[in-house]
């Protein structure tokens, strides 16, 4: 298979290949409509060596240059690097413990291998290779490139969705621990948040420390004149006061003449800044260090987390150093110091600093930032649009209060808080001078967290099954029936598409089946005494990021069924003139047109949708001999209640090599054509043969290497403890013979019962 990307230098060569690439770059081109915009499908590529080459689907690049894009978001990529020189070990250079873990390195012949799939993470990337001579020399190489989307246009969609983030919730769209990263640029304006001190503290410390050492090696100083009482003898410079002084004691050698003697001092202003700059700045990082070491240190490297430590002394040591103790305490910017500004080594730390203390602006600039996942963005952005038209339909004259709250998320990125405490409230004065309400929309209301209450945030609501989660809740206040009356209606934001039907993109499935639950499971106001349960939810809706001209989409089922049955889907991009055009009609209608008797006439009575409870999840199925796996065979022939697996040999050429096997949650052993058990997979990895437990005394080969999984949890597939034949050849009959499902149920599909 001919690799999609391809890296030669001197000392190794990359290989980079998706077994799905043509099906992921066939469904980006539909979905963001390629035809008319090539661009979408293109980005750049930039390596540190001049003397590398790279080579793109076959053709070889230049740096910075648009060129077709190789990596996208869910997919999963092999990476395969071998050296040329002499190497004691190799990593991927990166603080993320998951993706180190999906490496592993061969010392004969000298291999790097493993797999990288960047979720729904998009943006800037860098896939870093580190290898250890054998002369203990470390040497780096770097390959940068863009992770674009499938369902937006990376270019601009991201932009805006950003842009309308920030504006209403500064900051919101950052998070910590990504593996894409987006470009910004300092600002003198607004928060400094620690997400922002973090970033642009990994890459100015460096700079920062050099330029303090420089000063405390030749510190500025200013010259002081000292009193001091001295004998005759010892009197440097004569002073008319001095001289008759000498007249008048002449002839008693021991009086002490009284005189000013310069000296050196480096208690200046411009010392006691760096003083205190330098002890914020450990402060500061000690005290993320102790908030990162608590929240992240399961996800982060270990060499990642000895070079945060071995920074943190470093800066302590710099701090108590012998030379600030001779300086006072820093009382604030009272003057302007040339010093500061020009001074050697004094300019870099000063520098520095305000680079620390500025905020900043998402917009293209010098330095990197991590955002949320755009799953996440999507999501927030909808909740966002939602608001935005309701208040523009209301007009003016309407009273916005934000009742949403952002709080920090594990210490270092901020998120909004869910349920009552995240809402946008419209209200408008009456005749009276009174102010009602009209309108409200909440974001992501959740159940309640008490365990003896079924009372969820939407008010005067219940769930008598399990919590119910949508994304948006619009609740309009009615007043036309002669009291105050809420109508209740959900969105749901997906980042998801589904098929696409007369050139409309349309939702997935599973999530317009999720709106009949959710319209389904909320009841209203059940603990009246003597009143039964009555529905809350009249209506229910997908948005998602797909494509379609209004009118196409007036003809699609799914917009349809808004008006048959009150359940339907808007697509929603961020580009308001061509994308909200539908759900701004839709809402105008609720809000303006539609009496509330005519609403409530018109939602039709349904049964109960009958849940059913099953596995969700990808599903990894795996023959298991009698003979072949005899170990294996005997534990999950007992239902052993954890079991660490690993398959065979995994080598460039065959099937086991471009198995991503991190994406799977499920396993199912496959014994004698038949299965019974599912296990959750609770930990993957690849490992050297040699350190299995479970290898056996023959010699073993130093390039054997396996991929492992930690089973636990087993349950019965048909909920009793019989097993099910499974259809013939299904499974063919050899070692490590292996299917993927999506789920549980598409594996049942195959059963025989």
């Amino acid at each position: 298979m001919q690799p999609l990307l391809k890296v030669e230098t001197q000392e190794l060569e990359l290989l980079i290949t998706c077994n799905s690439y043509d099906g992921i770059v066939e469904n980006a081109a539909r979905h963001l409509r390629a035809g008319q915009n090539e661009h979408v499908l293109l980005s750049t590529y930039n390596w540190q060596s001049e003397e590398s080459k790279v080579w793109v689907l076959g053709k070889e690049i230049q740096p910075d240059k648009p060129e077709r894009t190789v990596f996208y978001e869910n997919a999963d990529y092999q990476i395969w690097t071998s050296f040329k020189v002499q190497v004691a070990s190799a990593w991927i250079d990166t603080p993320l413990k998951r993706v180190q873990q999906g490496f592993d390195f061969h010392e004969v012949p000298p291999v790097l291998f493993g797999h990288i799939n960047y979720g729904n993470d998009i943006g800037r990337a860098e896939l870093k290779i580190a290898y250890q001579l054998k002369d203990g020399r470390i040497k780096r190489f770097s390959l940068g490139y863009d992770v674009l989307a499938t369902k937006i246009d990376y270019h601009t969609d991201l932009r805006l969705i950003l842009d309308d983030i920030e504006q209403q919730y500064r900051m919101l769209s950052l998070d910590f621990y990504r593996m894409t990263f987006h470009a910004y640029k300092e600002s003198a304006h607004g928060d400094t948040p620690d997400i922002i001190w973090w970033n642009v503290f990994q890459e100015v410390h460096d700079d920062f420390i050099r330029h303090v050492k420089s000063v405390v090696d030749r510190p500025h100083h200013r010259l002081i004149n000292h009193e001091v009482y001295v004998k005759a003898e010892k009197i440097r410079k004569l002073t008319p006061t001095i001289e008759s002084e000498l007249n008048e004691y002449r002839k008693d050698a021991r009086h002490l003449y009284r005189t000013r003697v310069p000296d050196m001092d480096v208690d200046t202003y411009e010392n006691r800044f760096l003083k205190f700059a330098v002890q914020s700045i450990s402060d500061k990082f000690s005290e993320l260090l102790e908030c990162f070491s608590k929240n992240y240190k399961k996800a982060a490297d270990d060499k990642f987390m000895k070079t945060l430590h071995e920074a943190d002394e470093e800066l302590k040591r710099l701090s108590f150093h012998p030379f600030f103790r001779r300086i006072g305490r820093f009382h604030g910017f009272t003057q302007e110091s040339l010093v500061l500004k020009q001074g050697a080594g004094y300019a870099g730390a000063y520098s520095s600093w305000i680079l620390l203390t500025c905020s900043y602006d998402l917009e293209d600039g010098m330095r990197t930032l991590q955002l949320k996942d755009i799953a996440t963005l999507y999501e927030i952005w909808c909740f966002i649009e939602v608001r935005r038209l309701v208040e523009k339909l209301l007009g003016k004259g309407t009273k916005v209060r934000d009742l949403s709250r952002t709080e920090l998320n594990r210490g270092f990125a901020l998120d909004l808080k869910k349920g009552k405490n995240s809402r946008v409230v419209f209200s408008r004065k009456d005749r009276h001078g009174q102010w009602i309400e009209l309108a409200e929309v909440m974001y992501n209301p959740k159940e309640a967290i008490a365990t003896t209450s079924k009372e969820t945030t939407i008010p005067h609501t219940h769930s008598y099954t399990v919590p119910q989660k949508p994304d948006i809740v619009l609740q309009l206040n009615r007043r036309d029936i002669g009291t105050s009356f809420r109508l209740t209606y959900l969105f749901d934001a997906k980042y998801r598409i589904g098929d696409e039907i007369n050139a409309v993109d349309c939702p997935p499935d599973d999530a317009i089946n999720q709106m009949h639950r959710y319209r389904d499971a909320l009841y209203y106001d059940p603990e009246q005494e003597g009143l039964p349960l009555k529905k809350e939810v009249i209506g229910g809706y997908i948005l998602f990021p797909g494509h379609g001209k209004d009118d196409e989409v007036e003809q699609a089922e799914f917009y349809r069924s808004i008006e048959k049955v009150n359940i339907g889907a808007f697509p929603l991009r961020p580009n308001r003139e061509e994308s909200s055009m539908l759900l701004e009609k839709f809402l105008h209608s609720l809000i303006w047109e539609q009496p509330t008797v005519q609403i409530l006439q018109e939602t039709k009575s349904h049964k109960g949708t009958s849940l059913s409870v099953e596995k969700t999840g990808n599903v990894l199925a795996v023959t298991v001999f009698e003979t072949g796996n005899r170990e294996y065979y005997k534990l999950f022939n007992e239902r052993a209640k954890e079991v660490e697996y690993y398959f065979g040999q995994i080598t460039p050429s065959n099937k086991l090599g471009a198995l991503n096997f991190q994406k799977y949650d499920y396993f199912v052993p496959v014994m004698n054509g038949m299965v019974r058990d599912v296990y959750q997979i609770t930990f993957s990895s690849i490992r050297r043969r040699k350190d299995i437990p479970q290898a056996s005394n023959k010699p073993i080969d130093p390039a054997d290497v396996r991929i492992v999984l930690k089973l636990s949890n087993p349950s019965y597939l048909s909920g009793k403890h019989q097993f099910i034949k499974m259809q013939s050849g299904l499974f063919p009959p050899r070692r490590w013979a292996f299917r993927e499902f999506t789920s549980v149920s598409e594996l049942m599909n195959f059963a025989i019962l």
